[in-house]
């Protein structure tokens, strides 16, 4: 009878005491260890950016205090990162993806090149979505998009599997524009010193990115944006129209949405599958904590010019589950539209 009375009670102890032995255990894991984000782009730009100042505060969340640091792995849009995360990184908490916002419509589009299935990621959260523009240097033939419909503009770009291209595509395709498109550019930095040589008259990128590359081109005015996609912003964009008000029948409207996708997505933090739950649990909570500090948001706003718009955990899950359930008819018309098939 003692000894059961004992075994007892050490199992009402044991039961008592797990969650924090487990909430303890995530702690020491990462404690002393160094957490890696992998971002899908070259330096520089809003990717890059955003992620360097997101590890700096990430270090103050994330139970056990690791070390974040940032490496860049550009690539393909960002799937070349995208591919390591899913095939090759280690599950353990420590490997996270931050790409550009087109990696799932990369996997929709062209599967051959994006060897992942983004509904195995551990999404972590998103902390703002993309607003990209389709904007020319002044002096540009065009000032307005109903200007571009009858005058040649000249639009670097980057590949095809990229919203760098993908955007300025559709955009000619759906609205019928002699717009000519350069591709082969590195990135939106290469491209802003073609704008700069005179070699193309813009690009399409994340509205903040000229925040961070070209702020003069900003305050002067020498930045003439056409049209854009993703969230409005009437204070940067007073009178710009997004492209979906622009276009006819209902099938361009689908067409436009699926365009969206990354620009909703926004610029999401992942980890490869299998990451323990309780790890996973930490990592979302400290996002979490993360979109909730004001002295993060300043830096951000500072940086980037971008206020937050976090969609956290679940809902984050749940939005890239929809995204890929896109209806295979809207896919393969946008693939003909941007010459991926």
């Amino acid at each position: 009878m003692h000894k059961r009375i004992v075994t007892y009670s050490l199992l009402l102890i044991c039961s008592c005491v797990t969650p924090i032995a487990s909430a303890q255990s995530v702690a020491d894991f990462y404690a002393g260890r160094t957490v890696t984000i992998l971002v899908g782009s070259g330096a520089g730009g809003v990717t890059d950016t955003s992620a360097r100042i997101m590890g700096r505060y990430l270090e103050q969340t994330i139970p056990g205090n690791p070390t974040v640091i940032v490496q860049n792995m550009p690539g393909g849009g960002s799937v070349t990162m995208a591919n390591h995360v899913y095939r090759s990184a280690t599950a353990d908490g420590l490997t996270l993806g931050y790409p550009l916002p087109g990696i799932l419509t990369a996997q929709l589009m062209e599967p051959n090149r994006a060897k992942y299935d983004a509904r195995e990621f551990t999404w972590i959260g998103s902390l703002f979505k993309a607003t990209n523009t389709l904007s020319v240097l002044a002096p540009s033939p065009v000032a307005t998009i109903d200007d571009a419909r009858t005058t040649e503009i000249i639009i670097g770009a980057t590949g095809r599997g990229s919203p760098l291209y993908q955007f300025p595509a559709m955009t000619k395709a759906l609205l019928g524009l002699p717009m000519r498109i350069i591709t082969g550019y590195e990135g939106s930095g290469d491209i802003t010193l073609a704008m700069d040589r005179g070699e193309v008259d813009g690009q399409g990128p994340a509205l903040d990115y000229w925040e961070i590359s070209r702020p003069g081109w900003v305050t002067d005015g020498s930045l003439v944006h056409l049209v854009h996609i993703g969230p409005p912003d009437s204070v940067r964009l007073p009178n710009v129209p997004h492209l979906r008000d622009l276009v006819a029948s209902e099938r361009e409207r689908q067409l436009v949405d699926f365009l969206e996708i990354g620009a909703n997505l926004g610029w999401p933090l992942f980890a490869p599958p299998g990451v323990p739950a309780d790890r996973v649990a930490a990592l979302q909570q400290a996002f979490g904590e993360l979109s909730q500090n004001p002295e993060f948001a300043a830096a951000v706003e500072d940086t980037i010019g971008s206020q937050l718009n976090p969609t956290l955990g679940d809902d984050l899950r749940e939005f890239v589950l929809r995204a890929l359930a896109t209806p295979p008819e809207i896919i393969e018309e946008a693939k003909t539209i941007l010459g991926l098939n």
